[in-house]
């Protein structure tokens, strides 16, 4: 079978020299960016603006390999402007201004010129409080980790978010997550369900507490069988906490991080696709009317690989003349050859 292809190639992938460089550069730069901007002084914002900028300003961060032929490369987005805002029901009262997230992070994993598998995670970013002498977050926003844990009906009210009621499922527990920074220039990335959890009335979580959100961190694929893919191959499972960059980068690049937004067999989300979609035409909307070529590339060059079921996705309708951004997205693409 083709799926079984797949699946061989990228374990083998996953345990090649240049993969590995790759993995260790890209969370490397990552850390080194977030070190300059702790040693600045940087707030939380510019903060993820640096985690952007560290992949944005190298547009060709990108390897590949002959033996065996597979090729790597990120790009990277941040859409200036007011934040992308949305609207929904806190226990039966209105919210109207929360923000979506700081940071899309999305992996496709390409065979024969079709993607065959694709993730997504929608992270918020904390800073640890500057003011404490030991290391601490503030999660006094109760309202978006109820929006990222169990992400209740919701419509876009500012920004790039679709002017739309979405009803996303959240299958693997990892749409929302929280990315929590500390110096001198990391983070821990956890899942809102976990994170919502663990914290329950608490309003803030310390260093020596974050350790027990580790439990089974790469949980076994809920995706298909295991006689296709055996837990011992460590790719498309379901990470739900690392503990710092490297670890993240190294869960991310193996597509154990995030939502199944597209699996080539097993469960995947058909309403996360959709709104991903409608992104897409938001952001390609908006790079339009501002001539923006680098929004219309990082578009096109998301799409330049189809779905492998392209005939199942539907054409979805721009949302007239899309304002604001203050999001960024990060897209890796894994690229197996045939």
């Amino acid at each position: 079978m083709a799926i079984d292809r797949a699946l061989e190639k990228y374990r083998e992938v996953t345990r090649s020299d240049v993969f590995v460089r790759y993995e260790k550069r890209f969370a490397n730069e990552i850390v080194t960016a977030l070190s300059k901007g702790y040693l600045q002084g940087s707030d939380e914002r510019p903060l993820v603006k640096i985690i952007e900028d560290v992949v944005n300003n190298v547009r060709s961060f990108s390897d590949k390999s002959s033996k065996p032929y597979f090729e790597l490369s990120t790009q990277s987005i941040f859409i200036h402007g007011n934040k992308s805002q949305v609207k929904f029901k806190y226990y039966g009262n209105w919210i109207n201004s929360i923000e979506l997230g700081d940071l899309i992070f999305i992996v496709s994993v390409v065979h024969n010129g079709k993607k065959h598998f694709e993730k997504i995670t929608i992270n918020q970013f904390k800073r640890e409080k500057s003011q404490s002498k030991s290391v601490s977050w503030s999660i006094s926003n109760k309202k978006q980790l109820y929006l990222l844990s169990k992400f209740p009906p919701f419509r876009g009210a500012k920004g790039l978010v679709p002017k739309r009621t979405h009803y996303l499922p959240n299958f693997s527990g990892c749409l929302g997550s929280y990315g929590l920074l500390h110096k001198p220039g990391d983070f821990a990335f956890v899942s809102a369900t976990r994170f919502d959890c663990f914290m329950g009335d608490r309003k803030t979580l310390k260093m020596t507490e974050l350790y027990d959100l580790i439990d089974n961190t790469v949980k076994p694929p809920f995706y298909w069988c295991n006689v296709f893919c055996p837990l011992d191959w460590h790719i498309l499972g379901n990470c739900h906490f690392s503990n710092d960059v490297f670890d993240f980068v190294h869960e991310y690049l193996r597509a154990n991080i995030g939502e199944p937004v597209l699996m080539k067999m097993g469960v995947d989300n058909p309403q996360v696709r959709a709104f991903l979609d409608q992104l897409m035409s938001n952001i390609e909307s908006k790079g339009k009317r501002e001539k923006s070529e680098d929004m219309l590339n990082f578009v096109n060059e998301f799409r330049r690989f189809p779905y492998f079921d392209i005939r199942r996705l539907n054409q979805t309708k721009q949302d007239r003349e899309p304002e604001g951004g203050g999001i960024g997205i990060i897209h890796t693409t894994i690229n197996l050859g045939e």
